[in-house]
């Protein structure tokens, strides 16, 4: 299946404490780059969470990020009651040393640091649930790639049937070409009134017909184009191979425009590189 590098998607999954909300972006590159955020509560499992992306993804630069959006209801706060005998402690060796001291407000005490707790959530709690938020956001994005992929497919298909179209235009050129120069070849000869047997000049047009043979370029072509074709079926990973068989077209289309010596080639050969570049914009945002 043809499958796009480039997506989004989110999921979230609500449990009694919380919602773990998953983002993930992703957009074309080279190899598989995977970039974490995550909230410190999950951090020992960031492993885990790479390992379940890299099942599904194997090229793209992907960001993930993973959030916890505490319940209100169960953000309920409490006084430490650590922190109270801590202070109880020392209001009594401040007494003792400064007996007019004031003690302590109920305010003073609020506002110590780590007075007020809230109540803390069970972190395998969290894990599942960021687990199934991660899982949904990865099969939304896996739709969304396919998505574009099918749309990808699609022009590259359109742009491989011009290419066959344009191979098929400059075959019946060749002998055409071969025929015109040998015209203007005895032509020449006449009007420079130079002496010159039939045997030279058959020699001086196989020469150049061998100059301009580009029958090994069209074969190529065509092969490469319909092996193109042929991935975009199959079920492997495809953008890869895409790239590979789009520098061999280039080539060829290259060897072919070098070759070229009439202005029909010439434009057919332009035109071939024009649709062989379409293409592979289109192929460096397949997976």
């Amino acid at each position: 299946m043809t499958t796009s590098m480039t997506g989004f998607a989110t999921a979230s999954c609500t449990t009694e404490f919380a919602t773990i909300v998953t983002d993930i972006k992703c957009i074309n590159h080279r190899y598989l780059d995977l970039q974490f955020k995550i909230p410190e509560e999950l951090r020992q499992h960031e492993v885990k969470f790479r390992r379940t992306l890299a099942d599904f993804l194997k090229r793209g630069k992907v960001e993930c990020k993973i959030s916890i959006n505490q319940n209100h209801d169960s953000a309920q706060k409490q006084v430490s009651n650590q922190v109270l005998q801590n202070l109880k402690t020392l209001q009594k060796n401040v007494a003792a040393q400064c007996p007019g001291a004031a003690k302590l407000s109920i305010n003073d005490i609020l506002r110590w640091p780590g007075a007020i707790q809230e109540n803390s959530i069970e972190l395998e709690t969290l894990v599942t649930a960021a687990e199934e938020s991660l899982s949904a956001a990865i099969n939304d994005l896996n739709i969304a790639r396919n998505e574009e992929g099918e749309k990808l497919k699609k022009i590259i298909q359109e742009k491989a049937n011009r290419i066959k179209v344009l191979i098929q235009d400059v075959k019946p050129r060749i002998p055409e070409i071969v025929s015109s120069y040998e015209i203007k070849l005895k032509d020449r000869i006449k009007q420079l009134n130079i002496e010159a047997s039939e045997d030279r000049i058959a020699q001086e047009v196989v020469m150049y017909s061998t100059k301009v043979d580009i029958e090994e370029e069209i074969q190529r072509l065509e092969a490469h184009t319909s092996s193109l074709l042929d991935i975009l079926e199959s079920k492997e990973a495809q953008g890869k191979k895409l790239d590979f068989l789009m520098q061999e077209l280039n080539r060829e289309a290259n060897t072919l425009g070098s070759k070229s010596t009439n202005i029909g080639t010439t434009n057919i050969a332009m035109e071939l590189k024009v649709a062989i570049e379409q293409i592979r914009e289109q192929v460096q945002n397949i997976e």
